[in-house]
């Protein structure tokens, strides 16, 4: 615990609040790890014996918004429907606990909000000050391509449904308006070659007419909108488009399609596609 004296001359009231949030950090990440041992413990003694063959206990950590815990675990063997042997943590099974390598996921949201409007430098100086965290760039950008694998693996098996005709959303509309556009991005990294500094971002949105903004006489705002964005080559962004449209509409009841852009391949609709106007 934080021990108080009137002999330290550097204390102000920034500091003595900045140090008692890092002993209550401290002291959530001891009882975490206490909860988290005590439940794995509880899960070994219930277990289905017959199943789960005890293999041990093995040291992991975890970084979280109030600081690193580190704490043990155990690990079972089993085998699967197919008769296949398995590893599996019955603790992470009963928490859910998908966290994104080490990360918490509650941490990896708030490292992915600051990391989309600033350098992976500062978005780890920010998780310093306003969390109990102690990362490293790398660990940050790791973080990130993890997050966007996943995403990727989700749009890929969206589109897969699409193309295998298994798409067919609920909402039905007349008319459906499409806007497009490609955006160049600044990436990060100083060592980037000069020609890979910049990036296109494809942008796609869909809306289905226009209502009045509340509050003004003249203002009007679309109805129902909803975007798609990525960085994505163009065949590629153009049937996760599709994709995303055939999720949340049934596509055969769209009469008009009215597509506005600047005339990319990846906007301009196919050539004769019925009820389509660019």
């Amino acid at each position: 615990m934080y021990t108080i004296s009137l002999n330290d001359s550097g204390l102000d009231f920034k500091t003595l609040e900045q140090k008692i949030y890092r002993t209550v950090c401290e002291v959530a990440c001891d009882v975490l790890k206490d909860v988290l041992e005590v439940l794995d413990k509880m899960l070994m003694a219930t277990r289905d014996m017959d199943k789960y063959r005890h293999k041990g206990r093995k040291k992991t950590h975890i970084h979280t918004v109030m600081g690193v815990i580190d704490y043990k675990r155990r690990i079972y063997e089993y085998y699967n429907e197919e008769g296949k042997k398995e590893y599996v943590h019955l603790l992470d099974q009963y928490l859910k606990n998908e966290t994104v390598g080490h990360v918490s996921t509650n941490l990896a949201e708030k490292i992915v909000e600051r990391a989309l409007e600033e350098p992976y430098r500062k978005t780890v100086q920010a998780m310093e000050s306003t969390t109990n965290a102690n990362l490293s760039h790398t660990t940050a950008r790791n973080v990130i391509q993890k997050v966007g694998g996943k995403l990727k693996e989700k749009e890929q098996h969206l589109v897969d449904k699409y193309e295998h005709g298994k798409l067919n959303g609920d909402r039905e509309v007349d008319v459906l308006f499409q806007e497009a556009d490609g955006v160049w991005l600044s990436m990060q990294g100083k060592d980037r070659p000069k020609k890979g500094r910049k990036k296109e971002m494809k942008v796609a949105v869909n809306y289905e007419g226009f209502e009045k903004r509340e509050g003004q006489k003249e203002g009007y705002q679309v109805h129902n909108k909803t975007a798609c964005a990525g960085f994505h080559k163009s065949h590629q962004f153009k049937k996760l488009w599709e994709a995303k449209v055939a999720e949340q509409y049934n596509v055969d009841e769209i009469k008009v399609r009215i597509v506005n852009g600047d005339g990319d391949s990846w906007i301009k609709p196919d050539l004769g596609q019925d009820g389509v106007h660019f």
